[in-house]
């Protein structure tokens, strides 16, 4: 009998086994379904027609055969179909079978009560009247064991960690969930008495038999079914609020639930950002294809990082473990990650998020990752750009005080650090003459040479447009500091050629701050190597200079002044001292030399060989000119008309000045303001002055009705070249040449040719800083036409040149 009972078994197993694997989802749960429904139809009437009876001592009918091969079949449809509805479905069917075999045993219990039916085999009516309410404790126990096989399945699914465990824990339960059912439904059915005690216990070992029968096959099935648990693992298969839903609510809940899959699946597949689901154990279980691509793009199989354990590839070990512990209590992760491909190194923002079941449980958890590559080599950038130069990738200045902080450590004997500041000779002029690409190619070349001449000596900055620094912190001495600025001297004094026709000059000036016998701080040493550059650009182009005790100070008063001025020029303190000029010849007043004087209120009086350069490096000398021609203009109105109308006004003007392309309007304004024309006053410039200048400034000044004047000739170069270009009217000697005559031949021969040019050319002849008669009567002599000086007047107050006019003659 145990083959009976053996070929029994296989051919329940066998059935759900062939069924579980047709492909098309549709076909195979139809195909079970019915499969189910016949074994629960035909259990009753096996368990009626027979039994088996194994070892002499256990008795099995055919319908609890039947039920194990139920319940095995049901619980592998569930498995298999991995979807809530499939137990609501099945509780349907048990339903519908069990109110047939009902309705059916009632209509036999009447049919066979009837007067004229043939009973051949002589059956009792009362066998389906007592089955009836057997057949409706069978339907209620079978629901019930199904809910809470499925329920522990649940449950150990979060609890039992590995896949073989898991199994045999449910295989066990469902040996345990047969056994019990041999023990309710006879308790159940019959009631507390001893005759249903003597049926249970004689029907204990067949229960036994079955359920460690069927539950071999399952734990067998469910091991060899590795995928298809893990896949299980992840979806609920339990919904405990649909024993309460209608089959419509069902049916559109289905839809919507479908709508939302189909929905959730485009997202998944469509997505740009890298998206996985995770189980448990932290392994792949599934990923899109735009993970794929970003983790491994040389592979188009979507299915290549399913079980993989992507955590150890973006994390480290100690931040893998720190992320895995806060997932597992619930919390999500997130943080910015690299990993390598085929391609380069990219980065990306990882987030992992716990997935909670319904009831509180982490059932999987989800892994999204997006890309920031692009955004992450940008930050880059702007932090290289942060601290380096564009155009020659060199640390910038923000990097040098970085550095120099790190460098400045409490001095150790012996060994000396420098800090040096070059600043370039004529770059602005190069710039602009030959335009901004060919001073960058001048900037690159000048780095280059600059580079290999401090190899292994000093490293590079470039602190601003012209400006680079040096520093270096292996000296043994400050005069080592001096050799290496001359080797940058020699290095920059090389002609640059800038393409196949033009080989420009330069050169630098470069300021020199030692550490610690000059400084011993960053704010100091850098402060001390500007000073020092400030002061070797003004000893001229090309100079060195070392720091030196009283160089800050003298900077500072130097700022100081400049703030000064800036104040005196808006605060009403420049006035104007009046020169006289004197005919030669005629011996009267022709018109004075405006002079600027400053009386500072909080400084005293300041000398115009000290504010003046103070107005050039500051480039304040455009203002100035504009406060001295309005008030030579004020004080000129002023002035009875007799001696206005016949005064020709000089005012200098700077190189500032004529680059300045509001200036010719702004004088213009004001000599309509007061009433005055341009043919009253002289404009003097001085040859190095016109040497940023071109003719057209000059000529716009001229046709605008002002004299031309060339202030200083002869102290500058080129000087013959200006004057056959040159609209000028007046030549101005230098007061050099004349302090030295008549006593030097040679200042008188010179003096004589400055004369006799000026005089063949048209110009009027002027000679500046006469002071002795004999001067004086040279200049008569060679027929010079004007001359200024002490030997006549000082520069006056408006108020005592006036009266100066009265005591001298004016010209008529």
């Amino acid at each position: 009998m145990v083959s009976h009972f053996l070929f029994q078994v296989i051919l329940f197993c066998a059935f759900p086994t062939v069924l579980s694997l047709e492909k098309n989802p549709h076909i195979r749960r139809v195909s079970l379904y019915i499969y189910v429904s016949l074994v629960l139809l035909m259990g009753g009437f096996l368990g009626a027609v027979f039994s088996i009876e194994l070892f002499n001592s256990i008795k099995l009918s055919g319908g609890t055969i039947a039920y194990g091969g139920f319940m095995m079949a049901c619980v592998l449809l569930t498995f298999l179909e991995r979807d809530v509805f499939i137990l609501q479905n099945i509780m349907r069917l048990v339903f519908t079978v069990g109110i047939f075999k009902v309705l059916l045993f009632a209509i036999v219990v009447k049919t066979l009560q009837a007067d004229r039916v043939i009973n051949a085999l002589d059956v009792p009516d009362t066998l389906f009247e007592l089955s009836i309410p057997l057949i409706i404790l069978g339907a209620v126990l079978i629901i019930i064991e199904l809910y809470l096989l499925i329920f522990m399945f649940d449950r150990f699914k979060y609890k039992i960690k590995g896949h073989a465990m898991l199994s045999l824990a449910y295989s066990l339960s469902f040996i345990l969930v047969i056994i019990a059912d041999g023990i309710l439904f006879p308790l159940l059915a019959f009631g507390v008495q001893s005759e249903t005690f003597e049926l249970i216990i004689g029907n204990f070992s067949g229960k036994v038999l079955i359920g460690c029968t069927y539950g071999l096959f399952l734990f067998t099935f469910l091991l060899l079914s590795r995928q298809r648990m893990e896949r299980v693992v992840q979806e609920p298969l339990l919904d405990w609020n649909l024993l309460l839903t209608s089959g419509k609510d069902i049916v559109e809940k289905m839809d919507r639930r479908e709508q939302q899959l189909r929905q959730a699946k485009t997202v998944f597949e469509t997505s740009r950002e890298g998206i996985a689901i995770l189980n448990m154990d932290f392994a792949v279980v599934d990923a899109n294809c735009a993970l794929v691509n970003m983790v491994n793009p040389v592979s188009a199989d979507q299915g290549v990082l399913r079980n993989e354990k992507l955590l150890e590839r973006f994390l480290s070990p100690e931040t893998g473990k720190i992320a895995q512990q806060t997932l597992q209590s619930g919390e999500s992760w997130s943080g910015e990650i690299h990993w390598s491909s085929p391609e380069m190194r990219r980065y990306g923002m990882l987030n992992l998020v716990p997935v909670i079941d319904r009831i509180g449980g982490i059932s999987h958890f989800t892994l999204s990752l997006t890309e920031i590559s692009e955004l992450v080599h940008a930050r880059e950038e702007l932090r290289f750009l942060a601290n380096h130069d564009v155009l020659t990738a060199l640390p910038n200045r923000r990097q040098l005080h970085n550095v120099l902080a790190k460098d400045l450590q409490p001095f150790s004997g012996g060994i000396c650090k420098a800090l040096l500041i070059v600043d370039l000779d004529n770059f602005k002029q190069i710039n602009d003459s030959f335009g901004h690409v060919a001073g960058d190619e001048l900037l690159l070349d000048f780095t280059h040479r600059l580079s290999f001449c401090l190899l292994g000596k000093g490293r590079l900055f470039r602190i601003g447009g012209d400006e680079f620094a040096i520093w270096t912190h292996s000296l043994s001495s400050v005069d080592h500091a001096q050799e290496l600025a001359e080797a940058v001297r020699r290095e920059a004094s090389k002609p640059f050629r800038l393409d196949e026709q033009n080989l420009v000059p330069l050169n630098c000036c470069i300021g020199i701050s030692v550490y610690p016998q000059h400084a011993k701080d960053v704010k100091t040493i850098y402060q001390q190597a500007d000073t020092a550059l400030y002061w070797a650009k003004g000893l001229g182009k090309g100079n060195i200079k070392l720091y030196k005790q009283g160089m800050t100070d003298s900077r500072r008063q130097s700022l100081q002044l400049e703030t000064a001025l800036r104040e005196a020029l808006t605060e009403n303190e420049i006035e104007v001292y009046w020169q006289p000029q004197i005919s030669l010849h005629a011996n009267h007043i022709t018109g004075a030399e405006v002079l600027a004087r400053w009386q500072s209120k909080a400084l005293g009086w300041i000398t115009p060989d000290i504010f003046i350069p103070v107005a050039e490096s500051a480039g304040l000398m455009s203002a100035l000119t504009r406060v001295v021609f309005a008030k030579a203009c004020e004080a000129l109105i002023q002035m009875p008309a007799a001696l206005r109308d016949k005064l020709i006004i000089a005012v200098n003007l700077s190189a500032r000045d004529m680059s300045d392309s509001l200036l010719l309007s702004d004088l213009l304004n004001l000599l309509t303001a007061h009433g005055l024309v341009a043919t009253q006053f002289e404009l003097e410039l001085t040859e190095n002055a016109l040497l940023d200048m071109d003719t057209q400034s000059l000529t716009s000044f001229k046709q605008a009705g002002f004299s031309l004047a060339l202030d200083d000739f002869g102290t500058g170069y080129s000087s013959l070249a200006y004057l056959n270009t040159l609209p000028f009217d007046v030549l101005k000697i230098d007061k050099s040449f004349i302090a030295q005559i008549p006593k030097e031949s040679s200042s008188c021969a010179l003096t004589r040719s400055i004369i006799q040019m000026g005089r063949e050319l048209g110009c009027e002849i002027v000679a500046e800083g006469v002071e002795t008669t004999e001067q004086a009567a040279f200049l008569a002599a060679e027929q010079c036409q004007k001359v200024q000086g002490f030997l006549y007047s000082k520069p006056l107050p408006v108020g005592e040149f006036i009266e100066f006019c009265r005591l001298y003659p004016v010209r008529e």
